[in-house]
This record gives structure tokens, C-alpha cells and sequence, in this order.
């Protein structure tokens, strides 16, 4: 059975788990996704004066590390969840954040060098309409990096095990990654993700495995 992804709930489910979206992030993946960004991030041509665009920012860790890497840079976040942006931007000063639906970005043609997005196109339902906004707003020859779940193998499934019951003992309100786990197993594997992407107009310029594939990370370009 597909799951609902109607923006609005999407919305309402991550403004509930926003304040203690960090903490869960940091439980289900034993603080590897901390390291799993840092080192995407390292992959990327991150001139100074660079603009960059984080979609789906979340809470901001994707602009911190990408600052990290180089304060030189100007990075710019956004996400539809007002309660998540508002936490971003008490997390990562030097960068700056809007509340916006990646669907319809408001900035203009050919705007950013590069664009980041982790763990968020999985949760968007018109997907192709945020590729569409996502290859409009990078420049030419800019680079798009995308990084969420991988291949769907032995250690993803232990992942599926493992997760559930410390969110139950941690968290209480089970729902959210009950959606996860869902979302996560009929996200497409990274071949198909390439394909995809390579259909909207990018083509592939690296892609690096994590945690014995369970995260994967795709650098298009335009």
C-alpha cells in the first residue's frame, strides 16, 4: 500500500516532531548522520562567495556542516515547516532561512551554485515538480547533491528492526516513524533515484555509499 504524502499532513507531522527531531535523529542512527553529512558535504566544489540553497532544511544541520566546510559561502535553507525553520535559524546563525515549499521555491532562475537536499525529496508527493524547481534555480554547470536512504539490503533491514522500539521507549508517539519506515521502503534505490534525476535534466557527476549502503548520497549536475 502506497502511503500519503499530502503536503499538508506531511506539514503537520513535522511541525509535531520538531522539537525533538534532532534528539530522534541522533538515537536512530547512533549520531552517524551527523558524519554521513559532513562527509557528502566534502564532496561538493564550495567556492568562496558561493550561493547555496539547502532544501528541506530541517533544523539545519546540512547548512551548518556546509558552513563548516567553508564560511565563505552564503547558504540559504528552507523548508515548509515553519516550526522546524524557526529552530534552524536559532541553531545556525551565519546562515539564512525561509519557510518555503520546495515545489515552488521563490527565487529566481539560475539563483545558486549549488543545492543540497538530505532526507527530504522522500517526503515530497509531487516530487517531479521539486526537481523541475530544483534544476530551475541551480545555475549551469552547479551541482545538486541529494542524500537519503540507499539500497534496500540485509543492514537496511536491521535498521527497520532496530528503529521501532527505541522510539517507543524514547519518544512515546510512535506514528511519525511509522511513517518513516514506510516511506523509507518504497523510496527508489539509488539507480532509480540517478535515472529520475537524469530524466529532469541532470547528469551524474559522484555517488557515494554510507554505512554499507544503507544511506546513499548522488551529486547531479546540471
Amino acid at each position: 500500500m502506497t502511503i500519503s504524502k499530502n503536503p499538508e499532513k506531511i506539514k503537520e507531522m513535522f511541525n509535531l516532531i520538531a522539537e525533538k527531531y534532532d534528539f530522534n535523529n541522533n538515537l536512530i542512527s547512533l549520531g552517524t548522520h551527523r558524519l554521513v553529512k559532513h562527509l557528502s558535504a566534502k564532496e561538493l566544489r564550495l567556492d568562496d562567495g558561493a550561493k547555496v540553497l539547502d532544501e528541506c532544511c530541517g533544523t539545519g544541520d546540512f547548512a551548518q556542516e556546509l558552513l563548516r566546510l567553508n564560511s565563505l559561502i552564503k547558504v540559504i535553507g528552507c523548508d515548509f515547516s515553519e516550526n522546524m525553520v524557526n529552530l534552524a535559524v536559532k541553531k545556525v546563525k551565519k546562515a539564512e532561512f525561509v519557510v518555503a515549499d520546495c515545489t515552488n521555491l521563490p527565487f529566481e532562475n539560475e539563483s545558486f551554485d549549488t543545492i543540497t537536499m538530505g532526507f527530504g525529496l522522500r517526503n515530497i508527493e509531487d516530487y517531479e515538480q521539486a526537481l523541475d524547481e530544483t534544476f530551475r534555480v541551480l545555475k549551469k554547470g552547479g551541482e545538486f547533491l541529494h542524500l537519503d536512504f540507499g539500497r534496500k539490503n540485509i543492514f537496511s533491514k536491521v535498521f527497520d528492526i532496530i528503529v521501532p522500539p527505541l522510539i517507543k521507549i524514547f519518544y512515546g508517539e510512535k506514528l511519525p516513524y511509522k511513517y518513516l519506515l514506510q516511506s523509507k521502503r518504497e523510496f527508489p534505490e539509488p539507480q532509480e533515484l540517478i535515472k529520475i534525476f537524469e530524466s529532469h535534466g541532470f547528469s551524474l557527476k559522484k555517488r557515494k555509499d554510507f554505512l554499507y549502503g544503507v544511506i546513499s548520497m548522488q551529486i547531479m549536475e546540471k
